[in-house]
């Protein structure tokens, strides 16, 4: 029987929903051989600690979701952030209850128990709240994506990656660091907030820190090295070209977390980071015919505003011309022409 049969069958029996037949044959293909004995546990403890996900509203697409959503605690119909079908393509929950996922990283630690990684994905201009198993909360911006431990027990560190940018208000554990991993840092901490800005399409990490102290590292081949430590209001931005770091103090940090009310804002930011920032938030793609307009900079806040409506205001503002044109690079994306009048 192939992989993707006997997960299918293992998803319906959890559910509630396979026959007797069914049954048997899952009790025959886990009596072939120890691997299957030992896929099937991991399976149940995959089942069993997904549940430990606590998502701020809830997810009613498919039938397996819904079958998720009645075991899963912490969902809420009354959406603080989004609308009902907002936020059914804002969060993206790879969970047991369809086939794909069986594709989460399972690693085994020293006791030979697994740990399963749940991933959280926002939609391209939305946000989404989440809790992690130790009470952390995190908040994600659009197109950003978070991979975590459905549990942190028996591990001697509660570390998630990020793609994207997050800001995070960590539990306190002394005894158990809190690390997010990006592509190129890592920032470790004992319980603190802070926003920590790494996409994909951006040249550089920016670390911005509320509350408490974080430890910023740099790990090549296992070893870390630690660059600087961050006090309360203050930013270190990591170049991926240069590799080099710069450090600054910060009065006020709503530039950098602004958007987590849903606003996008600008202050005195160069064009190339604007470009970055809208093509995060709205999903498109920008391209700048004219380098001359990377020496403009802009300032400004929108909130709940269109992509044209944004661009209106970037042209009245400054010598910036905009054009929607057809996209022929096979994206899928609206692309956008930006040229000096």
């Amino acid at each position: 029987m192939e992989k993707s049969q006997i997960e299918s069958l293992i998803i319906k029996d959890f559910s509630g929903h396979s026959t007797p037949e069914e049954k048997q044959t899952i009790t025959n293909w886990v009596n072939q051989s120890s691997a299957n004995k030992q896929s099937f546990e991991a399976y149940r403890k995959l089942w069993k600690d997904s549940r430990l996900l606590t998502l701020n509203d809830t997810i009613d697409t498919e039938f397996a979701l819904k079958e998720s959503k009645k075991q899963i605690p912490g969902f809420n119909r009354k959406t603080r952030w989004l609308t009902y079908w907002k936020q059914a393509a804002a969060v993206l929950v790879v969970s047991i209850l369809i086939s794909s996922a069986f594709n989460f990283l399972l690693k085994p630690t020293i006791n030979s128990d697994y740990v399963i990684y749940q991933e959280v994905k926002a939609a391209f201009g939305t946000q989404t709240q989440l809790q992690l198993a130790d009470g952390t909360t995190v908040w994600l911006n659009a197109g950003s994506r978070l991979s975590f431990p459905t549990s942190f027990e028996n591990q001697q560190q509660r570390k998630v990656q990020l793609v994207g940018e997050g800001f995070f208000e960590v539990t306190k554990d002394r005894k158990h660091p809190f690390i997010v991993s990006t592509s190129k840092l890592d920032i470790k901490v004992l319980g603190t907030s802070f926003n920590v800005n790494a996409y994909e399409n951006e040249d550089e990490i920016t670390v911005a820190l509320k509350e408490g102290k974080v430890s910023i590292l740099k790990t090549t081949n296992n070893d870390s090295k630690q660059l600087l430590d961050l006090n309360p209001l203050e930013v270190a931005s990591y170049n991926l070209s240069s590799n080099q770091i710069l450090h600054t103090k910060d009065a006020d940090l709503k530039r950098y977390t602004a958007w987590k009310e849903g606003l996008i804002v600008f202050f005195d930011d160069p064009v190339e980071k604007v470009v970055s920032r809208l093509e995060n938030w709205y999903n498109v793609k920008i391209e700048v015919k004219d380098k001359e307009l990377l020496k403009e900079h802009i300032t400004g806040t929108f909130n709940d505003n269109s992509l044209e409506q944004v661009l209106q205001f970037l042209s009245i503002m400054s010598p910036i011309e905009y054009q929607f044109v057809e996209d022929n690079t096979g994206e899928n994306k609206q692309k956008i022409i930006l040229s000096r009048k």
